[in-house]
């Protein structure tokens, strides 16, 4: 048995891995019960699950692939979450981004400070930082506002709510979403397990190919904006991240995501611009 102990979004986590947990289909897979460490009332809510291919995904796939320039192209550069643990609400948010800018053809930076509030209201008690689930919850049930209706504070208040305005923002975003936007898990995260099999690594990679980040969360979550193959790696290559923690692009090897990851999701525009300007 080995014991991990990680800080993961804000929240001191100790997993007891013995074995690898048996497979189900992404629908039948469920996040159980409160993480083990965490804070009482932080529940392992739910994930909306749309496990499907992307509809672009390609036999084959390029050797490299490095999403950074788009991201630059659209103003999404890398933004700091400074000392707080909030690695998992600022990747959560980049995802969210680059779908939107996808979907309506417009770059609107989102609020990491309101989406860490929502996340806070699915989980049942607020919180500095949270897992991939229960931000998606929080965004599904809240949306979520432009960060200049909430910035970002340097340190944490668990007292502070959202405005009227940023309420109703974070609204039409969310009323956008449900239309416009999937939330596809490639892999759910579940207690104990850490690590992608062959199939969950090759879709990562069909996906960024595609043309969309992967959010993976880890010890330390970050939006996977590309990869390279290179045998001379650990593992056979790296992904390209944008990290909220170093404030910069980075990269990972394929052997780390292979062993270390433990959830993994990604963004889909489902309507276009042209969609969008219909309604």
């Amino acid at each position: 048995m080995r014991t991990r102990t990680y800080l993961r979004a804000g929240l001191l986590v100790v997993f007891a891995a013995a074995g690898g947990a048996s497979e189900s289909s992404p629908q039948e897979r469920s996040d159980g019960p409160a993480v083990p460490g965490g804070p009482a009332g932080v529940e392992a809510a739910a994930p909306q699950i749309v496990d499907q291919p992307p509809a672009t995904a390609k036999p084959s796939e390029p050797s490299e692939v490095d999403l950074r320039p788009r991201l630059l192209e659209l103003g999404l550069p890398p933004r700091a979450q400074g000392a707080r643990g909030t690695c998992s609400i600022f990747t959560t948010c980049e995802a969210i981004e680059f779908a939107l800018a996808r979907s309506t053809g417009k770059s609107v930076r989102l609020s990491p400070e309101f989406a860490n509030w929502a996340a806070g209201q699915a989980a049942g008690r607020p919180s500095d930082g949270n897992f991939f689930h229960n931000a998606l919850a929080g965004f599904k049930r809240r949306g979520v506002c432009a960060e200049s209706l909430m910035p970002y504070q340097e340190k944490f208040d668990a007292a502070r709510a959202p405005s009227e305005a940023a309420l109703a923002d974070a609204a039409k975003t969310g009323k956008h979403a449900r239309s416009g936007l999937a939330v596809r898990w490639i892999v759910p995260w579940k207690a104990n397990r850490f690590g992608l099999d062959d199939s969950q690594f090759a879709r990562v990679k069909r996906v960024l190919a595609s043309g969309y980040p992967v959010a993976a969360g880890s010890g330390h979550s970050r939006l996977l904006v590309g990869y390279k193959d290179d045998v001379a790696k650990p593992g056979g290559g790296t992904f390209m991240t944008e990290d909220s923690a170093l404030n910069r692009f980075d990269e990972v090897t394929y052997e780390f995501v292979r062993k270390e990851v433990a959830d993994v999701f990604w963004v889909e525009a489902v309507t276009t611009p042209a969609d969008a300007a219909k309604h």
